[in-house]
């Protein structure tokens, strides 16, 4: 039930909150309430994949993110499905991940925002350059790349003051469109840069949020150990691995 809910909506930080104290008093004592002695690891720790040193229960944010990615994700590359139409409403760190995740090989040109999707360099131009895009009109940011390259209607959405910063960036990004040819009979592919096929997967999406901690290298040897089950305890070796990370 909760993943539903998570799929949907986005939960306050207070209701996470409280939930993960009902989860954190369960793990360390089994009962609803726990003081802060009780808790052997921090419980960012605790939430981490099992490679990361974690205990690999689910951290009910980074969860809801990643399952929310997968609407971002289904609605630029099915646009063509009914629901596709209606507004995904998306918070912005969620937009933010999910614009920098995703590399488009434009074909045709006619699936891909030219302002905002990263098809043209390794950031999308809104990024690259960003003083000729506020002078953009709010229905020239919305073009798709087809629209926008023909008859260069790009440059008739540039309205705003032409500033010196605004004339040179102009220029890079004339000179660099000029070496781009559409190919009418090729979709635009989508990649997804956390995953080897360059498919969307929630898996992928949710261990990518956890990028910049550190790999956990003796998780092998405590949680896929061959001793007999009488032998093993992978739990009890688990807080001994990470001593010294006490917290409530």
């Amino acid at each position: 039930m909760m993943v539903y809910l998570l799929l949907a909506v986005d939960f306050p930080a207070r209701a996470l909150k409280s939930i993960d104290k009902i989860r954190r008093g369960f793990l360390w004592k089994g009962r609803r309430d726990v003081r802060g002695g009780h808790c052997l690891v921090a419980w960012p720790k605790v939430t981490r994949p099992w490679f990361l040193g974690g205990l690999g229960i689910s951290h009910l944010q980074h969860l809801g993110w990643s399952l929310r990615l997968r609407w971002l994700w289904l609605q630029k590359t099915e646009p063509d499905k009914t629901w596709a139409f209606l507004p995904v409403k998306a918070q912005h760190q969620v937009q933010a991940f999910f614009d920098a995740a995703v590399v488009t090989v434009v074909g045709n040109g006619k699936n891909t925002i030219f302002w905002k999707d990263r098809w043209l360099t390794d950031q999308s131009l809104e990024t690259h350059y960003p003083h000729l895009f506020k002078a953009v009109t709010a229905r020239g940011r919305k073009r798709k790349v087809s629209d926008a390259l023909e008859n260069r209607s790009w440059i008739l959405d540039i309205k705003g003051a032409l500033t010196v910063e605004v004339l040179a960036e102009y220029l890079q990004l004339w000179d660099l469109l000029e070496g781009v040819e559409l190919q009418s009979e090729i979709e635009d592919t989508h990649i997804w840069s956390f995953s080897a096929s360059g498919n969307f997967t929630t898996k992928s999406a949710y261990e990518a949020l956890f990028i910049g901690s550190i790999h956990f290298e003796p998780w092998e040897r405590i949680w896929k150990t061959w001793a007999p089950s009488k032998c093993k305890s992978s739990f009890g070796q688990w807080p001994t691995r990470n001593a010294g990370q006490l917290t409530d």
